[in-house]
């Protein structure tokens, strides 16, 4: 089941993995995304520790945070497991690398062999990671052994699930009819619905608790909670007898996931190959280009044409160029703005139709619309191609920068500021604070971009998916992540300390507006030389974003 030579191929890859983390500490990045690693592993415990020593001063506390922990454990579970199932084609589990499609594929190895040497290298990381997390939260385990096994397990399931889903759905294009795979569609699309109508006459009120609670007390939910509750318990084992019966039965279910892996593999023939080569070229486009390129419509020839905007110092072409390249590559993004405002105004008209003289439903939309700007600046990242393009042009680096922000900028602002503008027709009680947002809508947004592409310029990382139990991956966006919120959250702490004076002292939003309003420009402001000097420094050649 297993070549000598894949055994010594992960030994070396570990080795290289290792010599490759021991030459990053020379450099001021790996020793900062070290330094951060232990920071956070210290958080971690520290929080760990004093989680159980508030369940040991108060038992019923501590009884009721882990029946609720064991609640969550189980209902995640159950929603990973239904979006695997419905949605997900478990790619990133049986990719192969471009090396590893270059140099296994033609070895003298069987199908089973590649496949065991892929879950081998995942269980390694499933293993490393299981370990790391038990040794963060040690300080508020009563057992840490059965939690890693428990770790360990759940992590395997999720993993196999994903495996065994994507095999399956191979099998089925190739050797199944359409009518046969509409059937089984169907019929787990009426069983969902029963579940969701047995759910909703058992729940004892609408709000989010009663329709759990109504889940667990129906029979439906009790047959699909079963299976996930099984790995919570193990999770939460107090005792060795009461880990064992059900570690035992989670190993069972993993045991026979794995056989099924085996069984539709040898059914599956080379569809991993063709889809591995398929995956390896939508990485290497999302390091160079971006989302929007993965995302756009192929070689399908498009001519679609903006209105040629001023010259402006060089920030127009610039402008013209970014919309137009984006519109031309994918219409996804017009269609991810119109989700948003459809989204938003689902929600704003629901919960107005169930509480009509409430305001928080304009808040709420407000939210909705905030959280879309924040999806979209993620998504507007520098092509790497792109940026030795921009820089060879005879235009400052000023120019560039803003040419760069102005368009997404202007056009998220514009879309936000209409839909709060009409949120003020249907609240006139709240519609000075919703024409307040609008007003602020424009800094917001340039700073939430101004802000992603200064994080990208200093630490380029894509946030995209990364093989299971890949730490540096992983790190490495946690750490871009919390770049970005710190540099968010106190230009924003900033601001709404400016603002606080008028809105509890005198009660206006006008008095509250303007000194947030001149803290936000002033900050914006502030972002465009640090983005040039970032933009000046960036070198397309070696900051490649992994």
């Amino acid at each position: 089941m297993f070549h000598p030579a894949l055994w010594k191929l992960i030994r070396l890859q570990w080795r290289g993995g290792f010599r490759q983390f021991r030459r990053s500490l020379r450099t001021f990045r790996g020793l900062f995304q070290l330094a951060f690693m232990l920071l956070m592993f210290a958080y971690f415990s520290v929080a760990m520790y004093f989680a159980r020593g508030i369940g040991s001063v108060s038992p019923q506390l501590g009884q009721f945070v882990g029946d609720g922990l064991g609640d969550l454990i189980a209902f995640g579970l159950l929603a990973l497991t239904s979006w695997t199932v419905l949605f997900s084609t478990g790619e990133a589990t049986v990719l192969f690398t471009a090396s590893e499609v270059a140099f296994l594929f033609p070895a003298p190895f069987t199908r089973q062999q590649l496949l065991s040497y892929k879950l081998f290298k995942s269980l390694l990381g499933i293993v490393a990671i299981s370990l790391f997390m038990s040794v963060v939260s040690s300080p508020g385990l009563s057992m840490w052994g059965p939690v890693v096994c428990g770790l360990i397990l759940t992590f395997s399931f999720l993993q196999l699930l994903a495996m065994d889903v994507a095999f399956l759905r191979q099998v089925l294009e190739e050797k199944v009819h359409v009518w046969l795979r509409r059937c089984l569609g169907y019929g787990l699309s009426a069983a969902v619905l029963v579940a969701l109508i047995e759910t909703i006459q058992q729940a004892p009120d609408a709000s989010l608790m009663g329709l759990v609670a109504g889940l667990r007390q129906s029979t439906v939910g009790v047959w699909l909670l079963s299976p996930f509750q099984v790995f919570a318990r193990t999770l939460l084992a107090k005792d060795f007898v009461t880990f064992l019966i059900p570690a035992s039965i989670a190993l069972v279910i993993d045991a026979a996931m794995l056989a099924l892996a085996y069984r539709l593999d040898a059914l599956s023939l080379e569809a991993a190959l063709a889809l591995s080569e398929k995956m390896t070229a939508r990485m290497k486009l999302l390091q160079s280009k971006g989302i929007w390129h993965v995302l756009g419509s192929g070689s399908r020839i498009v001519r679609r044409r903006l209105p040629h905007p001023p010259f402006w110092a060089g920030v127009g072409p610039i402008v013209w160029q970014k919309m137009t390249t984006t519109f031309r590559i994918s219409l996804k993004l017009l269609w991810l703005l119109a989700a948003g405002v459809l989204l938003a105004g689902g929600l704003v008209y629901a919960m107005h139709h169930s509480a009509p003289f409430q305001s928080g439903a304009a808040f709420v939309g407000a939210g909705v619309m905030g959280y879309l700007s924040f999806l979209i600046s993620l998504s507007q990242q520098n092509e790497i191609e792109r940026i030795g393009y921009l820089k060879s042009l005879p235009i400052p680096a000023t120019s560039i920068v803003l040419g760069e922000l102005l368009g997404f900028v202007v056009l998220l602002s514009a879309i936000q500021t209409a839909f709060f503008l009409g949120l003020c027709c249907f609240y006139p009680q709240v519609a000075i604070w919703l024409a307040c947002l609008a007003v602020l809508t424009f800094p917001l947004n340039f700073m939430l971009s101004a802000t992603d592409k200064l994080v990208f310029y200093l630490y380029p990382t894509r946030m995209a998916k990364g093989a299971p139990g890949d730490f540096q991956n992983a790190g490495r966006q946690m750490i871009f992540m919390m770049l970005k919120m710190l540099i968010l959250g106190g230009a924003i702490f900033l601001a709404g300390g400016a603002a606080l004076p008028g809105a509890v002292i005198f009660e206006s939003p006008v008095a509250a507006l303007i000194p947030a309003s001149l803290v936000l420009i002033l900050e914006c402001f502030a972002l465009i030389p640090l983005l040039t000097l970032a933009f000046n420094r960036f070198d397309p050649s070696q900051d490649m974003p992994t």
